[in-house]
């Protein structure tokens, strides 16, 4: 499970145009406030919730109401986008939502954000695994999601715990960055970093309807040399120049700092 996750966080990270950079680490602000417990609404038309439940693996969004209450304030966004999330939990008894606030009234946002991912940890009954690795990663200096804990109710109906996981997109790049120039991938399975040859389209693979490189950003350009060039560094572990190589590409401290939870590599 460990590896997995490390994997693919290792995928999301290594392509940035600013990944030398010193990145900014934004403060946890209203949204993801771990030393309270918020209460988040969702209120949604019966039927468009059924529609939801009867579809698992449809990605449609239905018109929603967001509310916020973090026991001091209570914040209503209306017009929400929400949809099902995840890949596994999605025929899980406990599923994983995304909340849009952007997809039905262009450039709205809730405190900076387009987008939250609530995530509903079928798989780790103590719901606090995903957090701490999150958390983990910032302790080492790595520009990560923030996550709390947050209730969910979907029209009164209490739902469970949840873990509130800041969605990783070009405002996540250009609120650690400053700016959002660079390429960002999300690696789904089987992505494994497997070396596929020197061109850069034959990166480009396909799982079903999905590239399991998914470039999220610059997608306009299309272009995966950079994805290309990593993989080909990474595998070329003869050359005598390799560590000087790789460290020119990925920050290899970060990551093994990660790797041994906040130690100092070297």
């Amino acid at each position: 499970m460990i590896s997995n996750t490390i994997k693919i966080f290792f995928c999301l990270f290594i392509f940035s145009a600013v990944a030398n950079a010193q990145p900014y680490f934004p403060a946890k602000g209203k949204v993801y406030n771990d030393s309270i417990v918020a209460r988040v609404d969702i209120l949604i038309d019966p039927d468009s919730l059924l529609a939801i439940m009867n579809n698992v693996f449809s990605n449609q969004e239905y018109h929603a109401t967001f509310i916020f209450n973090d026991g001091i304030t209570i914040d209503t966004v209306n017009n929400i986008g929400f949809r099902l999330r995840g890949n596994t939990s999605r025929t899980s008894a406990k599923k994983s939502f995304k909340v849009s606030f952007n997809t039905f009234i262009k450039g709205q946002k809730y405190n900076g954000l387009e987008k939250l991912n609530l995530n509903g940890e079928h798989n780790d009954p103590s719901i606090i695994r995903t957090k701490l690795f999150w958390e983990s990663a910032a302790n080492a200096l790595i520009p990560a999601s923030r996550a709390n804990h947050v209730e969910l109710y979907i029209n009164g109906a209490y739902r469970g715990l949840y873990i509130n996981v800041e969605h990783i997109d070009e405002n996540f790049l250009e609120a650690r960055y400053l700016n959002n120039y660079g390429n960002l991938y999300k690696c789904l399975w089987p992505a494994d970093l497997a070396y596929l040859g020197s061109f850069a389209d034959d990166y480009k693979i396909m799982q079903g309807s999905r590239r399991v490189y998914d470039l999220k950003t610059n997608t306009g350009t299309d272009d995966y040399t950079d994805l290309k060039d990593f993989i080909a560094t990474l595998h070329a572990n003869a050359s005598p120049q390799y560590q000087l190589n790789l460290e020119n590409q990925f920050n290899v401290n970060a990551f093994f700092a990660l790797l041994c939870n906040g130690c100092s590599y070297r």
